[in-house]
């Protein structure tokens, strides 16, 4: 790594003591598929001074409070923001924190927001892509992106696991692998469809490993959005303008299944409802959020982050104590070797542009 560049790491993992003995007492030893290792401070200095990381952000990876019950969940939750605003002044110039929400309880997490943001100064929050089978966006979590809203708050996105009852594919063995990126897309895309994007401007979102495949499945989204919002406004007479079968063809499927259909249209009706008030587009909303570098360096997803979004955007990242110290390393030489931005640019991805976010 060329240490004339001063690095931001924003995607920096921590494990404080009391959040992992918290998870070995009902039994959570793993995360994504990794197993939660010990770890102490000292750790991520040393890790920071051997791969020239001048700042780490630091923050919780899944499973967090999700396994707790709601007055457990907002202890360990408080907890651990105490300890993160203790290291940061332990460590003033090597730390900074996103705060832990005990998600997906609303009064409790709204309670915590102003404890952290305005107590306790720490510099962001930390959310995950979804609680379960509810993701970012969803109606239940309103209240909680008033309050973001309201303190302008910075919003770092991190992955979280699939519901149980998910089935992944035989030989894909960890969720980290790949329905990590895939949940944070559909975090994302759920927070444009249903507005919360557009409703709450003052949020800068973060998306962790580049936005999953949120780049690459730009055009299509852009697209639907589009479709939506052109139906939404007069659905009576437009539906029928997108449609690729009969009416005829359409009525004899629905009465062959009407449950099903039922169920599907009361969905598409709440999907038109949700984007007709939308004013910008997917593209739009694609281009604004900010997306950290962690286990995503390669030249193709350097060519859709440029493709859809500023560089001004990219932040690094390096997912630490979850990836190891050689993948690190890799990813810093990736950026600095890539032939897709200038070296004024890599110098803003590398720190620039955290600094300028956190004004």
């Amino acid at each position: 790594m060329n240490k004339r560049r001063k690095v931001i790491d924003i995607h920096h993992h921590i494990i404080p003591k009391v959040y992992r003995d918290a998870l070995q007492k009902i039994g959570v030893t793993t995360a994504g598929g990794y197993p939660i290792k010990q770890w102490e401070p000292q750790n991520s200095i040393d890790m920071m001074d051997e791969l020239g990381i001048d700042i780490g952000y630091t923050s919780i990876s899944e499973p967090a409070t999700m396994p707790f019950k709601r007055k457990k969940a907002l202890k360990v939750a408080r907890q651990v923001n105490e300890y993160q605003a203790q290291l940061k002044q332990d460590y003033p110039d090597r730390f900074r924190s996103f705060a832990l929400l005990p998600m997906p309880h609303v009064k409790e997490t709204i309670k915590e927001i102003e404890y952290a943001l305005d107590v306790l100064k720490l510099d962001g929050v930390g959310l995950f892509s979804n609680y379960e089978d509810a993701y970012l966006g969803n109606s239940q979590f309103e209240k909680v992106m008033e309050a973001l809203d309201q303190r302008h708050a910075k919003v770092f996105i991190h992955p979280s696991s699939n519901t149980s009852d998910f089935t992944p594919p035989q030989y894909v063995v960890a969720d980290f692998i790949e329905e990590f990126t895939f949940n944070t897309t559909r975090a994302a895309a759920n927070l444009i469809f249903s507005g919360t994007l557009e409703r709450y401007p003052n949020i800068q979102f973060i998306l962790a490993h580049a936005g999953g495949t949120l780049p690459y499945l730009e055009w299509r989204l852009h697209n639907t959005l589009e479709t939506q919002k052109y139906i939404a406004q007069d659905p009576k007479n437009r539906v029928k303008t997108v449609m690729t079968n009969s009416k005829s063809e359409i009525i004899k499927e629905v009465t062959k299944h009407p449950i099903r259909y039922a169920k599907m249209f009361n969905t598409y009706r709440q999907g038109l409802k949700a984007t007709k008030h939308i004013s910008h587009s997917a593209s739009d909303f694609i281009k604004r959020f900010y997306y950290d570098t962690g286990l995503s360096t390669g030249e193709a997803t350097f060519a859709s982050l440029k493709e859809v979004t500023d560089s001004a955007h990219i932040l690094f990242g390096s997912d630490a104590f979850y990836a190891p110290n050689d993948w690190i390393a890799k990813m810093e030489r990736n950026i600095e070797d890539t032939p897709a931005f200038s070296d004024m640019e890599k110098d803003n991805i590398f720190g620039s542009n955290a600094e300028t976010l956190f004004k």
